[in-house]
């Protein structure tokens, strides 16, 4: 069954409107509209949602599902390299590796990623290979506000980089196969993306935008004239003459700006517009690719001024190209005039980016907020305050004595364990104790009573008598006296089994399991002279846990004659 794909571009100074019907044989161009943006009415949102009213009445759309994109200034994209880690754990750490990298608060920024995918080199961990966007919160918010009060019901919310990728990736058939660049140029800032196989790589906002060419004429003009006056006076002579590369110019009724006058207007926006794209292409070619683009493409606005293309073609020495998509996307001709469509395609270009099916795509629509967050923001109708306030109180009485009683539980927990606690130093004692009492036996003991034994006996007794929560994490044999023993080695012959083990539980059944051990240890064969060298509580676990290190002494002579 065929659906509609609208997409959206509020721009500050136009806003555009593209709307695809999707069919067996994919999406198929029915709609598009522009509509100007008065000069005195840029900052007005009440102004903005007017004109987004309107364009959906003139092109008979409903307003449902629409996908808008983000084409404001203040957007970073930076690409990062981080270890493989669980999404959430991810958030944050982009979030903290652009802290660094952005001149804005982080705080004041909404970010997504988009990962591409897994470095696997030998010997180390996994990363990510991922691009991260930072856009501010306060330009989302307008957006999403005028949207809001226009009533349309956004299904996805874009930003022009991404937008622009799943546009190409659509129309462009040889994509994969060269180094790309496009320069947005809408009215208040100009963007460069550069795509290197088909993965973007490079993105970054200059000014000026097409308004400073606007401003620029208007300088010669008039002054006797309200503002907003004089700049729909500069943008009809911008549109008109657009760059005065070659002639012949066209006479503008009204006007009697000269065109040496219009070139001396405007060289000084022209010279710092073309010095931002050559710093941005030479530090891709330098930090990123080794190379120069294959060729450039010109989309928004200010793709239409008259020579722009011929124009940075000559300055920058490369191919440069109107970006028309339409040549390469199917549309319906009987509703679409093949001329309209041929001089508004690259101002069109983010709107029908952001509506194809996704390709490529990143999503700020703001994540669905609890209903306390809804509250705290007066977003909740104000004659439903009184009832949810009475079924908080009712909650907050029905709540309060199952919060006694827990609380009540959890106290008598803790004075278990407090009691536990008081108990540690006499536990310890008795330790050491037993521990003096234990050496004193292995006095009378004599070293004939001892077999002989191997290693793998050592290892088969010691898997007898480890009691069931105690881990042993090294054995070693090491000299007699060695251990704790600072300076040179011992000089004696005789060497000890060193233990390193952890035991698992409270306090109480820590110290039980290492009496368990130890007498285990005492009473046999392979052993004599146990010692309990430390013991302490061991933090490196979620669990409660207590570390220990046990030496006893090890007959290594009568092993190697056996």
């Amino acid at each position: 069954m065929a659906h509609n794909l609208i997409g959206v571009d509020l721009g500050s100074q136009t806003v555009k409107l593209v709307a695809f019907k999707v069919g067996e044989r994919g999406p198929r161009l029915t709609h598009i509209a522009i509509k100007d943006i008065p000069w005195e009415e840029e900052k007005d949102l009440s102004f903005g949602k007017e004109v987004l009213k309107a364009i959906f009445h003139e092109a008979d759309l409903k307003p449902q599902k629409v996908r808008l994109v983000c084409s404001g200034t203040g957007m970073h994209m930076r690409r990062l390299s981080l270890p493989a880690m669980p999404e959430e754990e991810l958030k944050e750490a982009v979030r903290w590796e652009l802290k660094s990298q952005i001149p804005q608060p982080i705080e004041a920024m909404e970010v997504r990623f988009h990962v591409l995918g897994e470095k696997r080199e030998e010997g180390r961990a996994p990363r990510l290979d991922l691009i991260a966007v930072a856009c501010p919160q306060s330009t989302l918010e307008r957006l999403l506000t005028i949207a809001e009060k226009a009533e349309i019901k956004p299904a996805h919310l874009d930003v022009a980089p991404f937008a622009l990728w799943n546009l190409i990736l659509s129309c462009q058939e040889n994509a994969q196969a060269e180094d790309l660049a496009i320069l947005d140029m809408g009215a208040e800032k100009t963007g460069i993306y550069i795509w290197q196989k088909g993965v973007l790589q490079f993105s970054r906002e200059i000014i000026p935008g097409g308004a400073d060419f606007t401003r620029a004429i208007r300088e010669g003009l008039d002054p006797g004239e309200k503002p907003h006056l004089l700049l729909t006076r500069a943008e009809k002579i911008k549109q008109i003459i657009g760059i005065p590369v070659q002639g012949p110019f066209p006479h503008i009724p009204g006007e009697s700006i000269s065109i040496a006058k219009l070139t001396f207007l405007i060289r000084p926006v022209l010279e710092r517009l073309v010095g931002e794209i050559a710093r941005s292409l030479e530090y891709f070619r330098a930090q990123i690719s080794g190379k120069n683009i294959d060729r450039l493409l010109l989309c928004g606005g200010g793709a239409n001024m008259k020579n722009m293309a011929l124009y940075l073609s000559q300055e920058l020495h490369l191919p440069v190209e109107r970006f028309n998509p339409w040549k390469f996307l199917p549309f319906d001709p009987q509703k679409i005039d093949v001329q309209t469509l041929e001089e508004l395609g690259p101002q069109l270009a983010l709107a029908a980016g952001v509506a194809l099916p996704p390709i490529k795509e990143l999503n700020f629509l703001p994540e669905k907020k609890s209903l306390v967050s809804r509250l705290r923001q007066g977003r909740i109708p104000y004659y439903l305050g009184s009832s949810l306030a009475a079924a908080i109180f009712a909650l907050l009485i029905w709540g309060g004595q199952a919060d006694l009683a827990r609380l009540q539980k959890e106290y008598e927990q803790k004075i278990v364990q407090l009691q536990d606690l008081e108990r540690l130093p006499l536990t310890l004692a008795t330790l050491k104790e037993k521990e003096k009492q234990i050496k004193q036996n292995l006095l009378f003991l004599s070293s004939a009573q001892l077999r002989p034994f191997s290693q793998r006996e050592i290892l088969a007794e010691m898997r007898s008598l480890i009691p069931a929560n105690v881990t042993i994490t090294q054995l070693s044999v090491v000299p007699k006296g060695l251990i704790g023993q600072k300076g040179s080695l011992p000089k004696t012959g005789d060497q000890e089994l060193q233990i390193l083990g952890v035991t698992f539980g409270q306090n109480a059944e820590c110290l039980s399991a290492l009496a368990q051990l130890l007498e285990r240890l005492e009473k046999s064969s392979l052993f004599r002279n146990v010692r309990l060298v430390s013991a302490g509580e061991n933090k490196q676990f979620t669990a409660p846990a207590m570390h220990f290190e046990i030496v006893s002494d090890l007959d290594l002579e009568r092993q190697s004659k056996q």
